[in-house]
């Protein structure tokens, strides 16, 4: 989650919705990761909806905000995954997952933003495996773009803070990936061993 805080230009906010505080009784799922870039948050309540996702965001400043919301509608042709998203308590015009359309952003109209801090809350209404990528909003009506490509990880990158290239960090003697019961005891006893060890956990 962050944002473009030049006065100079247009505010822009991503909240990547892997990026909660507080899942509820959403779950993530990174089965697109390879595709999109990121993981999701899915409604899975065997047909009782869910708790609600919940989070804050820094809002740069005051202004009209456009927001869209990433979703797929995994049934097209019966909208099951449907939830609502609301922002500080309000919520947005329509119910989101029923655009009978793949990973794709929905136009979740305007809100007018005072800026420091604000809510944000997903509110699945069917338990029926509602899916919900990001939430980005913006004050110059830009739509964000939608292909999984080179553009679309840039862009994220841009508004998560993110180098474009990753950073060096040096040479390691041993690297463990996963930051679990094994991972941590390989990396701590590889480091009593006076190895240079990395750590690799997302």
């Amino acid at each position: 989650m962050s944002e473009d805080t030049s006065r100079s230009v247009a505010a822009e906010i991503l909240v990547e919705a892997d990026s909660f505080h507080d899942f509820g009784g959403w779950i993530l799922d990174s089965q697109f990761e390879s595709k999109m870039g990121s993981s999701y948050l899915m409604a899975h309540g065997l047909g009782r909806p869910v708790a609600n996702a919940q989070t804050a965001f820094t809002v740069p400043m005051d202004g009209n905000y456009t927001v869209w919301v990433r979703t797929k509608d995994w049934v097209p042709e019966h909208h099951p995954g449907r939830f609502k998203v609301l922002i500080d308590g309000k919520p947005l015009e329509g119910e989101f997952g029923a655009s009978g359309r793949d990973w794709s952003w929905e136009h979740g109209g305007e809100v007018t933003l005072s800026a420091g801090k604000a809510s944000l809350t997903l509110q699945d209404l069917t338990g029926f495996s509602g899916r919900c990528d990001a939430i980005y909003l913006t004050t110059n009506g830009r739509v964000p773009p939608n292909t999984p490509n080179e553009e679309m990880r840039a862009w994220r990158k841009r508004l998560k803070g993110l180098p474009e290239e990753p950073v060096v960090e040096g040479d390691f003697d041993v690297v463990v990936i996963g930051g679990g019961v094994s991972g941590c005891a390989a990396a701590l006893t590889a480091a009593r061993l006076d190895q240079k060890v990395a750590l690799i956990q997302d």
